[in-house]
């Protein structure tokens, strides 16, 4: 999770990798799903953000995440299943987003060929 200036921006790490001090790092204890952490720790970017100190730019350190508490199901395969359907639920706003470029596109090209007179309408 970033914990400068921009806080609280998240991603999945699944190979071995070094960061720095604007980075702090996660490691899910053994009964918590790894996209479930990832998907619960989106949502508290603005508690995090409630949390840092800074007066140049923002920062969140190591203090003040540990006073931090999250609730989490118990049970791991309902955190995997809670992923899945976010997972998934983001996986379908891609793919309506791709569409929405893609048409985008197509109505940048029809108003350049309109407007130049390129393409007449009868």
């Amino acid at each position: 999770m970033t914990s400068r200036a921009t806080i609280g921006e998240c991603a999945i790490n699944d190979v071995p990798l070094s960061t720095n001090q604007g980075f702090k790092n996660f490691l899910p204890y053994e009964g918590v799903n790894t996209e479930f952490l990832y998907y619960l720790l989106t949502t508290k970017k603005q508690d995090f953000i409630r949390l840092c100190g800074g007066s140049t730019f923002l920062e969140i350190g190591k203090a003040q995440l540990a006073k931090f508490a999250v609730y989490l199901p118990t049970q791991k395969s309902e955190q995997a299943e809670i992923a899945e359907i976010l997972s998934d639920m983001d996986a379908e706003i891609e793919a309506l987003e791709q569409k929405l470029a893609k048409a985008r596109a197509v109505k940048q090209g029809m108003m350049q060929q309109l407007l130049t007179g390129q393409v007449r309408l009868i």
